[in-house]
C-alpha cells in the first residue's frame, strides 16, 4: 500500500499542472452548485428572475474557473504547493463575492451614475458626467453592463477577477526573484487579505484595479517586447496616473543586467514609448465613435494628471490633505450631520465652497507632477532595486490628484514583497501598509480610522525613509537570500 501511494504520489507530481486544472474545474463547478443553492450568491438583489441569476452564476464560475486554471498553468512545483494556492484564490474569491451586494458610498457616487447615463444615452452620454474616468474606462464600463444582468453584479465580479489575478502575478514575480515557497505563499495570503483589495474590488469595485494589472504586467514581463509596449498602453490608457510609468518602463534594464533592447537601445526604446502610446490613444476611438468629443475622447488619459477626482476615494495622497467642502464627498465627516455649520442649498461652507476646492487643485496638480519629477531624478540617483521601485510607485500614486484606492494596491503589493524579502525596508513598508489600511473605508457608512491628513502625512514619512532623506536601521542580515 506505501509503495501504491508512493507511486501515485510520484504520478501527480509528474503531471502538476493537470492536476490543477482538474482541482479548478472541481472547485468551481461545486462553488456553483453552492450558489445554486444558497452560497454567497444566494439572494442577489435586482438580479432580475432566474434566468438572469444563472447567467451570473455561470459568470462568476468562469471567471474562478479561468483565475485558478491560470494559477496551475503558470505553476512550477510540487503538486501540494500548488493545491494550496489555489485553495487560496478559492476562498479569498468566495469572500469577496460574499460582499457583491453591499451598496457603498462610493460606488453610488462614482460608478451607478455613470452606468444610468448609459442607460439613458449610450456611451456618448457619459461624458456628460464629468465622471473623471478615461474614455476607455468608460468603454470597459460600457462593456460590461450591458448584458441582462443587473449592472452593479457584473462590474464588481470584473473588480473582483483584477485584484485577485494581481495578487497571483505578485507571487509570480517574487518566485523569480528568487523567494522560497513558504514565503511565496505567505505573500499571495498577504495579498489576499489586503483591506485596500476588499474595498477597492468586492465592495466600491473601483475598476482602476485593472489598469493596475496592466501596468504590473508591463513592467514583470521577462523582455521589453511589444506585448509589454501593448499592457503598458493599455494601462494608461484606463488610468492616465500610469503614464507616470511610463519613463520608467522605458529605461528599466533588462534581467541580467543587460542594456534595455540589447543593441540600438535608443532606437528601441523609442518605439517602445510609440507603441504603447499609439495602444493608448486607439483605446479612446470606441467612445469618440461613440459619441464623445475626439479631442475630449483623446485627452481624457491626461485629466487624472492635472484634474482632481470628482469623489473623495480616501487614497491618502496629496489632494486629502486640503479637506473637500462638500459634506458627502468627506468620509471623516459623513455621520455628522453639521448642517447648521453649512449652507443648506450647496451643502458647503459660504467661506470655503467646492469651487475653491477645484481650484486650489488645479495648481497643485501641477506641483504634484514637479513633485514627482524632482523625486524620481533622485531616486533613480540615489537607490535601485525594490526600494527604487517602491519610492517611484509612492510618489507617483502620492503626487497625483487622480490616484484612487484601486492604485495603491500596487504599493500594497510591493510593501509586502520588500517586508518580506529585504529587512531594510520593513519600516517604510509597514508605515505604508498602516497608512493605506486606515485610509480604507467601511464598506457601508464610508467612516474611515484615521483623517487622510494624518495618512498623506505618514505616507510622505516612509517616503522620505524610503529616499534616504531620513537614516533608517540598518541589520545586519539584511543581505542574506530568501
Amino acid at each position: 500500500m506505501m509503495q501504491m501511494g508512493k507511486r501515485l504520489a510520484a504520478k501527480l507530481t509528474a503531471h502538476t499542472r493537470a492536476v490543477g486544472i482538474a482541482f479548478a474545474v472541481l472547485v468551481s463547478a461545486l462553488t456553483f452548485l453552492w450558489n445554486v443553492t444558497s452560497g454567497p450568491l444566494g439572494n442577489l438583489n435586482d438580479i432580475g428572475g432566474w434566468d438572469n441569476r444563472l447567467i451570473f452564476l455561470a459568470e462568476s464560475a468562469a471567471a474562478q474557473l479561468l483565475l485558478l486554471g491560470i494559477a496551475a498553468w503558470c505553476f512550477k512545483g510540487p503538486c501540494a504547493r500548488l493545491l494550496l494556492r489555489q485553495g487560496l484564490l478559492a476562498a479569498a474569491f468566495v469572500i469577496g463575492l460574499f460582499a457583491i451586494n453591499q451598496k457603498t458610498f462610493a460606488y453610488q457616487q462614482q460608478i451607478q451614475p455613470i452606468v444610468r447615463a448609459m442607460d439613458a444615452g449610450g456611451l456618448g452620454a457619459a461624458a456628460v458626467n464629468k465622471s473623471g474616468c478615461s474614455a476607455a474606462l468608460l468603454t470597459l464600463i460600457f462593456a460590461l453592463t450591458r448584458g441582462p444582468v443587473y449592472d452593479m453584479y457584473p462590474v464588481k465580479l470584473f473588480s473582483i477577477f483584477c485584484f485577485e489575478a494581481l495578487c497571483l502575478l505578485t507571487v509570480k514575480e517574487a518566485e523569480r526573484k528568487g523567494m522560497n515557497g513558504a514565503r511565496a505563499d505567505a505573500l499571495l495570503l498577504l495579498t489576499l487579505i489586503l483591506p485596500q483589495g476588499f474595498l477597492s474590488a468586492a465592495c466600491a469595485a473601483q475598476m482602476e484595479v485593472a489598469a493596475v494589472l496592466l501596468l504590473a504586467l508591463a513592467l514583470t514581463t521577462e523582455r521589453k517586447d511589444w506585448r509589454s509596449a501593448v499592457c503598458m498602453g493599455a494601462a494608461c490608457a484606463l488610468s492616465g496616473v500610469c503614464l507616470l510609468f511610463l519613463p520608467w518602463a522605458i529605461v528599466r534594464r533588462e534581467r541580467a543586467g543587460r542594456e534595455p533592447f540589447g543593441m540600438n537601445a535608443h532606437k528601441k526604446a523609442r518605439l517602445y514609448a510609440l507603441i504603447a502610446v499609439g495602444v493608448m490613444l486607439l483605446c479612446q476611438m470606441p467612445a469618440a465613435l461613440a459619441g464623445m468629443g475626439p479631442a475630449e475622447a483623446l485627452g481624457s488619459p491626461f485629466a487624472a494628471l492635472l484634474g482632481a477626482p470628482v469623489y473623495a476615494s480616501g487614497s491618502p495622497n496629496l489632494t486629502a490633505l486640503f479637506p473637500r467642502s462638500a459634506m458627502e464627498e468627506m468620509p471623516e465627516f459623513f455621520l455628522l450631520r453639521r448642517v447648521p455649520q453649512l449652507d443648506p442649498e450647496m451643502l458647503a461652507s459660504p467661506f470655503y465652497t467646492q469651487e475653491h476646492f477645484l481650484a486650489l487643485m488645479r495648481g497643485l496638480a501641477l506641483a504634484g507632477l514637479a513633485v514627482y519629477a524632482g523625486g524620481s531624478a533622485w531616486a533613480g540617483k540615489k537607490t535601485e532595486g525594490l526600494r527604487l521601485w517602491l519610492a517611484v510607485a509612492v510618489l507617483a500614486l502620492w503626487s497625483a490628484p487622480g490616484s484612487t484606492m484601486a492604485l495603491w494596491l500596487s504599493v500594497d503589493c510591493l510593501c509586502l514583497l520588500a517586508a518580506l524579502s529585504e529587512p531594510e525596508l520593513r519600516l517604510p513598508a509597514c508605515i505604508l501598509l498602516f497608512a493605506t489600511a486606515a485610509g480604507c473605508c467601511y464598506p457601508v457608512t464610508e467612516e474611515i480610522l484615521v483623517r487622510p491628513a494624518l495618512t498623506s502625512g505618514l505616507v510622505l514619512l516612509a517616503e522620505m525613509s524610503l529616499l534616504g532623506l531620513i537614516p533608517a536601521p540598518r541589520s545586519q542580515h539584511a543581505h542574506l537570500p530568501l
